[in-house]
């Protein structure tokens, strides 16, 4: 087709520079590119309009009004490429990771379609651990293989179509976890009498043991339904571990009117579905919160 944006496309070198990592996207058929996870700079100056005011910068600089910036320029001839299937949104969130002596790009793609492992969910989205020495060797990190959720009374209790797995990524550091999110993970609260309210309250997942062991945290799914309280929180919208990984940080920006909280949450705990009656923060582990 004359409209096919084609196969989504990263593309990055890695060097020992203060800005350790570059990625580019590229979609084929446009000409549009967009830059991430690195610095870039243009040498273009158009003389008539900003000649006074690129001089103005630079006296300022040196006479250390202004704060230096380093930069340096995307290598355009030794990168790794990795591409994915168009309509991913694949490299909307990049990480890099090492585990057990191996380096890995970790790569989100929000609205990859998942549905051969998640039956019955439209474009989940998804996470990739990419070679970091080879072109397109990539493979799916299995973070969430089941469908959406029911009860025992055949009730469902969440919708994953949608929701926007992948759209953060961060890791601990060396041979520590992975956690990736869903913000837009919705919850469907079940209230005792029955009436049912879809909420988009976000979900993450943390991957241990060489991505292949997998729990999720949902801090929001809790009783406290509404966007006057948590129903709107989408935690994952931001996600960070500490260096020693027993803690992870979660952002949810939708609570309590759009206020925002941020929680702390020990990797132990557990985040078990309870409809109707549920607990509040999981069970397990040291839950803390604060409003943003």
């Amino acid at each position: 087709m004359a409209n096919d944006p084609g196969p989504a496309r990263i593309s990055g070198s890695f060097n020992s520079s203060s800005c350790s990592s570059t990625s580019r996207i590229k979609e084929e058929g446009s000409r549009r590119r967009r830059s991430s996870c690195g610095c870039r700079i243009s040498t273009n100056v158009n003389v008539s309009g900003h000649l006074f005011l690129a001089v103005a910068l630079v006296v300022l600089a040196v006479a250390g009004w202004v704060p230096a910036v380093g930069a340096f320029n995307v290598d355009t001839v030794n990168y790794v490429l990795y591409e994915e299937r168009a309509n991913s949104m694949f490299g909307f969130s990049v990480t890099l990771h090492q585990e057990q002596q191996r380096s890995w790009v970790i790569v989100g793609a929000p609205t990859a379609d998942t549905s051969d492992l998640q039956e019955g969910v439209v474009n989940g989205g998804a996470v990739f651990r990419c070679d970091i020495s080879e072109d397109n060797r990539c493979s799916r990190v299995p973070f969430d293989a089941k469908g959406n959720t029911f009860n025992d009374k055949n009730e469902q209790v969440d919708t994953k179509s949608n929701q926007w797995f992948g759209a953060t990524v961060a890791s601990a550091g060396v041979d520590g976890p992975l956690v990736a999110c869903a913000p837009r993970y919705v919850f469907h609260q079940l209230q005792p009498r029955k009436v049912e309210r879809v909420e988009p309250v976000g979900t993450c997942f943390i991957a241990r043991n060489s991505m292949q062991q997998f729990s999720e945290y949902s801090p929001c799914r809790t009783m406290y339904w509404g966007y006057h309280r948590q129903g709107s929180c989408q935690a994952g919208f931001s996600a960070s571990l500490t260096k020693t990984g027993d803690r992870v940080f979660v952002g949810a920006p939708g609570s309590y009117y759009w206020q925002g909280q941020v929680y702390s949450i020990n990797t132990d705990a557990v985040f078990p579905y309870k409809p109707p009656r549920y607990g509040q923060f999981g069970e397990g582990g040291n839950h803390q919160q604060a409003n943003s």
